[in-house]
């Protein structure tokens, strides 16, 4: 599933650029696992939409060596 859904082709058709993923695969299958992204894209909305069903918290990030500069 994973391996379809973060491919090139897909990605670019949910207007989508992926520039990290990570995601914890604890041992016990019973504790859920969590994905952390790092994704471009025109709107939270277009992010949500990609992800589908699955539960997304979207939030904007700037590279801290750019919000250093504005200390």
């Amino acid at each position: 599933m994973f391996k379809q859904m973060f491919s090139e082709q897909n990605l670019k058709k949910g207007g989508v650029k992926m520039n990290a993923a990570y995601v914890s695969c604890p041992k016990d299958m019973a504790t859920d696992h969590k994905g952390f992204f790092t994704v471009e894209a025109d709107s939270a909305a277009t992010v949500s939409k990609f992800f589908g069903d699955m539960t997304v918290e979207v939030r904007p990030v700037q590279a801290l060596s750019e919000v250093a500069k504005t200390l």
